[in-house]
């Protein structure tokens, strides 16, 4: 499966809808690491008001952007740096990063390091948002 490559318009970026923003990129082995579970993720939040996106960390242009979202095995979408910029979001200073913004765009949480779904689920549930209920193993 490749990765989503639709930007978001201005409009998408006050949605409604939470964010969940996983700054990446290919030479981060932990990034690659919580790929998977921000995939199976995505899925799981599919009906809910919480949506997965990624972002590049390198920048690089958007078509080498998405061929390397694709070898990641990616499946969520890539946003491109013009819908970072809309969405006001500055690179993080150590990977893996991953933000929570509120539907007006404001950091309400800042994840630093490899997450867990049960960290990703705490942020939420902090924020009083029960998008589902977590799979337990």
């Amino acid at each position: 499966m490749t990765a989503l490559s639709y930007p978001l318009k201005a409009a998408e970026t006050d949605d409604g809808n939470w964010r969940i923003v996983n700054y990446w990129s290919e030479w981060c082995a932990p990034c690659r690491v919580e790929i998977p579970m921000f995939n199976e993720l995505s899925v799981r939040l599919a009906n809910s008001n919480v949506i997965i996106v990624g972002v590049n960390f390198d920048e690089d242009p958007r078509e080498l952007t998405l061929e390397i979202a694709d070898e990641m095995g990616i499946e969520f979408t890539v946003l491109s740096q013009k819908t970072v910029d809309l969405l006001g979001m500055k690179p993080p200073d150590v990977l893996p990063t991953t933000y929570l913004l509120s539907p007006s765009n404001e950091v309400m949480a800042k994840l630093i390091g490899m997450q867990s779904e049960q960290d990703i689920i705490e942020a939420l549930t902090l924020q009083g948002l029960t998008p589902f209920t977590p799979l337990t193993d």
